[in-house]
């Protein structure tokens, strides 16, 4: 994109309270430009620390936009000697790779971070029993999240990558699931319901670890 069109779509995102509709046509804009290479980018960085648990993936996209949503570069300039576009690729990049690292520490609790400098990131050993049963719990959530449907699934993600203990889901993140997946609120909540029941099952029926706590 050229730099006249990032600072329109950041400038309808920081307008969002009182034009909902453009910025969610922004947003949808911003996304099918750049969500493609932000995929691979983050596949290829998740690869390099040895992850490839799609939900990472999935979880890392969404909240990079959707920070980018809530808090538009309304400063953004392109670097010295670089067009608009790369250098918002780079800015991307940067607020990925931040995501990564805080996605890492909540799926891999045992793990902690020793340095970030740069483009780089480094990690101590991570105690190996504890290591273990995160790692099968993971599996068994990857499982459970694939007896649902695709859209069931995509959904349900969207809705706890923005989830705050006893809050309910933000109004805007209900409107963008609403308008990508071409539903009501009310069916979303039906959607989680039902979601949620089915992966509570799987764990009773095949985890020897107990379920995960406080799904509903």
């Amino acid at each position: 994109m050229e730099q006249e069109q990032l600072e329109e779509i950041f400038l309808f995102f920081s307008y969002k309270g009182e034009d909902e509709k453009a910025a969610h046509k922004a947003f949808d804009k911003l996304y099918k430009e750049y969500s493609k290479f932000l995929q691979g980018f983050i596949r290829k960085q998740l690869i390099e620390m040895g992850i490839s648990d799609e939900q990472v993936l999935d979880s890392t996209l969404n909240n990079t936009f959707f920070n980018i949503y809530q808090k538009p570069p309304l400063e953004f300039k392109p670097k010295l000697g670089k067009s608009a576009d790369d250098s918002f690729k780079a800015y991307l990049s940067v607020i990925a790779k931040r995501e990564i690292l805080s996605l890492y520490k909540e799926y891999y609790k045992s793990n902690s971070v020793v340095e970030i400098e740069g483009d780089e990131m480094a990690f101590e050993d991570a105690e190996i029993d504890e290591n273990i049963a995160i790692h099968l719990n993971t599996k068994i959530m990857e499982a459970a999240l694939n007896t649902l449907s695709e859209r069931d699934r995509e959904i349900l993600k969207m809705l706890y990558n923005y989830h705050e203990e006893g809050k309910n889901t933000p109004s805007p993140i209900l409107d963008l699931i609403c308008k990508i997946y071409g539903t009501t609120k009310p069916n979303i909540r039906q959607i989680k319901k039902r979601s949620e029941a089915t992966i509570i099952a799987y764990f009773t029926k095949f985890s020897p670890l107990k379920a995960i706590k406080n799904v509903r």
